[in-house]
């Protein structure tokens, strides 16, 4: 049976139509590298509800998957027949992900689960390589180079040793690789859970190992309304730790981005450099970037500099929550009406974030 999607296909960026053979092959392939999927797993790829129950169901009905409902989460995993499938050429490639399960019911271990199924069909479309057999071992990987790959927390554990009890009660799922950084990897459905600080020892370590920065963390979630939901969150510290906080884990730069069509171009910006164009903007708007006012006043700079006598952050590429966070926030405590510039692409979800502060969103 050939992968087909429906005839208006809900993500017009799909890279996962010619990687497939067929649609068993497609699921397969996440469940293998996940240990359980949700069921609702179709909503995060070109395949319709009834294409996606068809294949479950004749899974099913070959005894090599089945149907977990628990805490009210439904979800489908391999049975022993579905592994034995590594005895057969074409899925012995998946024979090293072969393990033990003694977490297979637990609430929290089946939500990562699910978390990187979604994660793993995002990649599907986009062309990120995942798989073991797809990309270069973690110590021989070019980080340099000009690919992209996805490596696990659990990938990175078994290169960092001892250092690796860093990782212990964290929520990363990963790492990309390439390009010249190493981006953190996290990701959410519509709510954001607190950071602990055990997030903040990650980038730190991971820095005394590798030789690209790891300052960059970007956090997946499902669409435009759950990136102005998180984000608000997050600027807010809505339902966290009074003294942690839900913060940005110490990274310099934080993305929230949408599973939508518009990732690929957030996650190409993430690699880019906008410091010309940030420059020209500058120059285009006169932006005042000095550290005193007319009168010689030493002022707090906040953002960028001050438009019309106003604080103004430039947001260039995608909007980094770091320094929005204490740009809104600051703000808000004095009162101070302030300027953002944003790209167009995001024009909206920021005018939505910065609703409640005295701010003004401007498309650039």
């Amino acid at each position: 049976m050939q992968a087909t999607t429906e005839s208006k296909p809900k993500y017009s960026i799909d890279q996962s139509e010619t990687k497939y053979e067929s649609r068993y092959d497609r699921i397969l392939n996440i469940l293998f590298y996940s240990k359980e999927i949700p069921s609702d797993l179709y909503l995060h790829m070109n395949m319709s509800y009834g294409n996606f129950r068809k294949t479950i169901s004749i899974l099913h009905k070959r005894q090599l998957i089945k149907r977990i409902i628990k805490d009210g989460a439904a979800g489908y995993v391999l049975t022993p027949q579905g592994k034995l499938l590594t005895i057969k050429l074409e899925y012995m490639k998946y024979r090293d992900h072969l393990t033990d399960d003694p977490h297979q019911y637990d609430p929290a271990h089946r939500s990562r689960k699910f978390q990187f199924a979604y994660l793993y069909a995002l990649f599907d479309r986009i062309g990120i390589p995942y798989e073991s057999f797809n990309k270069p071992p973690l110590d021989e990987v070019d980080v340099f180079g000009n690919q992209v790959y996805f490596y696990t927390a659990v990938d990175v554990k078994r290169i960092l040793g001892m250092e690796a009890t860093s990782f212990k009660g964290s929520r990363i799922l990963g790492f990309l690789f390439g390009l010249g950084k190493i981006v953190s990897v996290y990701r959410t459905n519509q709510g954001m859970k607190t950071f602990t600080s055990v997030e903040r020892l990650i980038p730190f370590f991971m820095n005394n190992y590798f030789s690209a920065p790891v300052d960059t963390a970007i956090l997946i979630c499902d669409d435009s309304r759950a990136v102005v939901d998180i984000s608000g969150q997050i600027i807010r510290n809505i339902g966290s730790n009074p003294k942690g906080g839900i913060d940005t884990a110490g990274y310099k730069s934080f993305y929230v981005l949408p599973s939508d069509d518009s990732f690929l171009d957030c996650l190409r910006n993430v690699y880019v450099d906008h410091t010309e164009e940030e420059q020209s903007i500058i120059r285009q708007y006169g932006i005042d970037t000095s550290e005193e006012d007319s009168k010689g006043r030493y002022r707090y700079k906040s953002g960028t500099g001050f438009l019309k006598g106003c604080p103004v952050l430039v947001c260039t590429g995608n909007f980094n929550l770091e320094p929005l966070k204490r740009f809104l926030l600051r703000a808000m405590l004095y009162q101070q009406f302030s300027y953002i510039l944003c790209e167009e692409r995001d024009y909206e979800e920021l005018k939505a974030i910065a609703s409640d502060y005295p701010a003004r969103v401007i498309a650039i």
